[in-house]
């Protein structure tokens, strides 16, 4: 079988002569005098002419072959002491070819074993000795024996010039040589780093791919295993592109078949998209700024999908149709769903079963309509008969008759008034919230609530303003029941100031509506609960630390009557420095729907 390059490179002989030693370059010079001089000394036509200097010649050749072992020993390969070898070796044959026929030795050729080697060394200068060296070498005859005839002194200049030739030759072969063994080093360490870089990339490549694996499996374990709600992921056009187990049990599409061209709006009722349409006519997302075209989808979907490209957030409770076409009370939430290169792919919708909830919660409605309904007439009852006991002619009721009376009639007012709350409430959330609308003046309605709660506002020691103008504000509205509200939120800022502090009143004629605010220098409220406030029965833990008396239903109600008006509700508030609730209401009533996104939970 061929040996390889690799194989050869690994060879003993291959690596002693691939980087020689001094010993190893010298062994032709010596190997050569030595068989020359036994040349003569055997072959009588091949006489010594100067025995002296031919011996001299050999011992000089000798003495350098002992330098270069010992450099060969102390493993000093280069350098000005390593060729000092070759030139003593020149110095030496010329001395033999001196002593065996002068200019006509057949042996002067020998010096250019020494000169290929000088040659071979880095520089040009080594060319310059080459050519000194050799003209010394061989003019040394003629020291002893000066030529008669110029043609023998012209042979002694040529020769050294011939030398000083193939010295230049060899010299820049030697150099273009190493020029391509460092080029090929070059190379051999950049395919080297190369190959490094591969194998580390490939690593790096086989550790990612495991990684991508591992999370490639724990994803589709988590999407199978997502069965509580029902995750849909649709194209930019509303084309369903992924179906989890969640969606096949919540709208009974088998995952096959919502994967062949299925809609998103085939999951909701024409009514359900009006509405949508409907509701997000009044904060519509400019076309321009829409990334993409939605198709021909309903513009219902169309509302929901530039929603979630414009940032706003898309979470609310809203009927879904099932592949059956029986509907399903859900809370849905929408998303852009982006590549990881940030690029839009389409959409997310996450709907969660709300069935159990709404049930639970009509029943507790019920329930508390009922619990409520029975309180009210023994409550009544009661009432009615303490009236007739306080104006009985016949018999008059002493003073401590009549103080005890005076108790029972007014906690029996409290819990009727607490009764009537709770029915009112159990109204709202069953959607049987019925309003009176008519035309009211806003500024007038404000001014009546703060002259209605002044005398509690001045036993309690707090000063009571009602910033509000003298000009007409006009809405369409259930005067009663937001007269209702705002002596709610008037009550509450009171019971929550210290004695000395300020409650202030205001209202005002913003763009489509009017924004009433209540603002008290009161306790104040944490922050972090401040998001339930309007949770029936819910109290802040400065009410409690402060005994203000109280069940937790006034901004229940407040806020119920708010929103059956269309409008919207907030607060702020820290804790130490006071309270502010705002409500805003819509100038004329919108149609209203049964069926919308609670955007206000």
């Amino acid at each position: 079988m061929r040996a390889t390059p690799l194989d050869r490179a690994e060879n003993r002989w291959y690596q002693i002569f691939d980087n020689p030693s001094p010993l190893i370059k010298q062994l032709p010079s010596v190997a050569a005098v030595i068989v020359a001089g036994l040349m003569a000394w055997v072959n009588p036509d091949l006489p010594f002419t100067h025995l002296g200097a031919a011996l001299v010649g050999i011992g000089v050749v000798l003495v350098a072959t002992m330098q270069a072992a010992v450099l060969s020993a102390r493993h000093v390969y280069d350098g000005w002491v390593v060729l000092l070898i070759p030139m003593i070796d020149i110095i030496g044959l010329g001395l033999f070819r001196a002593g065996t026929g002068g200019a006509s030795s057949i042996f002067g050729s020998l010096v250019l074993l020494p000169v290929v080697w000088l040659a071979a060394a880095p520089g040009i200068r080594w060319v310059f000795v080459v050519g000194g060296l050799t003209s010394i070498a061989l003019l040394m005859p003629y020291f002893a024996d000066p030529p008669s005839t110029s043609v023998e002194w012209l042979r002694g200049v040529v020769g050294p010039l011939v030398f000083s030739a193939v010295a230049a030759v060899v010299n820049e072969l030697s150099r273009q040589q190493r020029m391509r063994i460092e080029q090929a080093e070059e190379l051999v360490a950049e395919r080297t780093r190369a190959l490094s870089e591969n194998v580390a990339m490939i690593v790096q490549l086989r550790d990612k791919e495991r990684q991508y694996r591992e999370l490639l499996d724990s994803f589709e374990s988590l999407w199978s295993s997502i069965t509580a709600q029902a995750v849909i992921a649709t194209d930019c056009t509303g084309t369903v592109t992924a179906w989890n187990p969640g969606a096949e049990r919540l709208l009974g599409l088998p995952v096959a078949e919502a994967l062949k061209n299925v809609r998103i709006d085939r999951f909701f009722s024409t009514a359900v998209l009006s509405m949508l349409a409907a509701d997000n006519a009044d904060h519509p997302v400019p076309i321009a700024e829409r990334p993409h075209g939605y198709g021909e989808l309903p513009r219902g979907i169309q509302a929901l999908f530039a929603q979630a490209d414009a940032g706003l957030p898309v979470d609310g409770d809203i009927e879904v149709t099932t592949a059956g076409g029986s509907t399903v009370p859900a809370r849905v939430t929408v998303s852009p769903h982006k590549d990881g290169a940030g690029a839009q792919q389409g959409y997310l919708f996450v709907l969660t079963d709300e069935t159990r909830a709404v049930e639970v919660a009509r029943m507790k409605d019920e329930f508390v309509g009922m619990i409520s309904h029975e309180l009210r007439t023994p409550l009544s009852a009661i009432i009615g008969f303490l009236d007739l006991l306080q104006n009985d002619p016949g018999q008059p009721l002493t003073a401590d008759q009549q103080e005890f009376v005076d108790i029972i009639e007014r906690n029996a007012k409290r819990l009727l008034n607490l009764v009537g709350d709770l029915l009112f409430t159990a109204q709202v959330e069953s959607g049987r919230f019925p309003l009176e609308r008519e035309e009211t003046d806003v500024a007038e309605l404000v001014r009546s609530a703060v002259a209605s709660a002044g005398p509690h506002a001045q036993r309690e020691g707090i000063e009571l303003v009602a910033e509000v103008r003298p000009a007409r504000i006009p809405v369409v509205l259930d005067a009663g029941r937001v007269g209702q509200a705002i002596d709610n939120l008037l009550s509450n800022a009171i019971k929550f100031t210290p004695r000395g502090g300020t409650v202030t009143a205001s209202v005002r004629s913003i763009d489509g509506g009017v924004e009433l605010s209540i603002a008290d220098t009161g306790v104040g409220i944490p922050e972090d609960e401040q998001g339930m406030l309007f949770t029936r029965f819910f109290r802040a833990s400065t009410a409690t630390r402060n005994a203000v008396p109280g069940v937790g239903l006034g901004l229940t109600i407040t806020r119920a009557i708010v929103i059956a008006h269309g409008g919207t509700m907030d607060v702020t508030s820290q804790e130490g420095v006071g309270t502010e609730f705002r409500f805003v209401l819509p100038a004329s009533p919108r149609t209203e729907v049964l069926l919308s996104l609670s955007r206000a939970d």
